[in-house]
C-alpha cells in the first residue's frame, strides 16, 4: 500500500506528486477525523508515562555506541 500525500481543493483531491496509476483508478481515501479531547485519566497516565521517561536512563549512554549497536546488525 502506497502513501500520497494530497491537498482538497474544494471539488477533488489533487496529489502533491506525480502518482504512477493508470487514468480512471478507483483509489479509496481514508480521512482521519479530528483527534479527540483526552480524559483527565488518560491525560494523567500520559503524565506518568513521560515522567518515567524522563527519570530512566538512556538504553546507549553515547550517539557513538548506539551506531556502534546498529552496524552490528544487517
Amino acid at each position: 500500500m502506497a502513501t500520497v500525500k494530497a491537498k482538497f481543493d474544494g471539488h477533488a483531491f489533487v496529489p502533491s506528486e506525480r502518482v504512477e496509476l493508470p487514468v480512471g483508478t478507483t483509489v479509496e481515501i481514508l480521512i482521519p477525523g479530528p483527534p479527540r479531547k483526552l480524559t483527565a485519566e488518560e491525560m494523567q497516565e500520559w503524565q506518568e508515562i513521560l515522567q518515567e521517561l524522563a527519570a530512566s536512563q538512556p538504553y546507549f549512554p553515547t550517539v557513538e555506541e548506539a551506531m556502534r549497536y546498529t552496524r552490528k546488525r544487517p
